[in-house]
């Protein structure tokens, strides 16, 4: 099958196409001919190297975790994934990869779509809807239905800020998003009840302390904790060490701060599929490219201006 690789670590100029063998599933896998995935910017950090430490792959990789398609095959023991079933998924570290015309998958991880998603939504909705749900719910402490909780999203616009924007308002909650002046709109479109311009002067002054900040773009707890009410939680999708490090001091500190770690799994996607099939949930789409321009894509990513998800069609039907 056709696949997009990387045997070395290094810039996106790493990737290339290749032939590998497709992939057969073994006991408790599904096979998904792919028709679209999504770019994350795990993708290309796994692929720079700099991670290798803490993240370490066996070379060749093919990369991507986002993947929506058809059920071509499943292995012992898998029920209720229907040959020719529609379907997607965040796959298994290991399990296989989205930039290949064939991925494997656990049905932990995996659930048949709404008739009404297509499959580049399906594809940009697994990883960065679930860090967004799990930000909110486990560590904010969002409760899915009939919250009076402010929540400040930091980096609105982006693959994961606009869909967390989409979910605590679908929550009830009052939503402040904070992106450029030149994506207002768009954020104001998604039900953001305030949007805050961070390019201008003193964009903050008249902020008033939120219940939740998830932090969607890297930013400095530090920075933020004045904007917490008193039993408030800062949140980040995009943790570093010292983040991680602080939040080991939450049982004795007022504010909390916390890391999401991504737990992908098929409850929480079947959440977000419920919410775009009810029109509370929808993933804006910023560009799309063909599979064998991957390398371009990545690039977008990179550039940081990408406004929602980065979409890779694959084989027929990716639209």
């Amino acid at each position: 099958m056709n696949a997009i690789l990387y045997r070395r670590y290094g810039s996106p100029d790493v990737l290339a196409s290749a032939d590998i063998p497709k992939p057969t599933p073994g006991p408790g896998q599904i096979l998904i001919a792919v028709r679209a995935s999504s770019v994350n910017p795990i993708d290309w950090k796994l692929a720079s190297g700099k991670l290798r430490f803490l993240m370490p792959l066996k070379l060749p990789q093919v990369p991507g975790f986002d993947v929506a398609g058809e059920v071509v095959e499943v292995g012992a023991g898998v029920t209720g994934f229907p040959i020719g079933a529609r379907v997607h998924a965040r796959l298994d570290k290991g399990i296989g990869a989205a930039s290949a015309a064939f991925s494997l998958a656990s049905p932990d991880v995996t659930t048949v779509m709404p008739d009404s998603m297509d499959f580049a939504t399906a594809a940009g909705l697994p990883l960065a809807g679930m860090t967004a749900l799990q930000g909110l719910r486990n560590h904010g402490g969002l409760s899915l239905s009939g919250s009076t909780k402010r929540v400040l999203v930091i980096g609105a616009s982006g693959g994961v800020g606009h869909l967390a924007v989409q979910i605590a308002r679908a929550a009830g909650a009052t939503v402040i998003g904070i992106c450029s002046g030149r994506n207002r709109a768009m954020v104001e479109s998604l039900g953001a009840n305030e949007v805050i311009d961070y390019q201008q002067p003193d964009p903050y002054r008249s902020l008033a302390p939120c219940d939740i900040i998830l932090d969607c773009v890297g930013s400095a707890y530090q920075d933020w904790t004045p904007f917490l009410t008193p039993s408030g939680a800062f949140v980040s999708a995009l943790p570093g060490p010292a983040l991680i490090l602080r939040g080991l001091l939450n049982a004795v500190s007022r504010h909390k701060v916390h890391a999401v770690m991504l737990k992908s799994n098929a409850p929480d996607l079947r959440i977000l599929d419920e919410l775009a099939a009810a029109g509370k949930l929808r993933v804006v789409i910023d560009q799309r490219f063909p599979l064998e321009q991957l390398q371009a894509a990545w690039q977008r990513s990179i550039s940081g201006r990408a406004v929602g998800k980065i979409i890779i069609t694959v084989g027929p039907q990716a639209t």
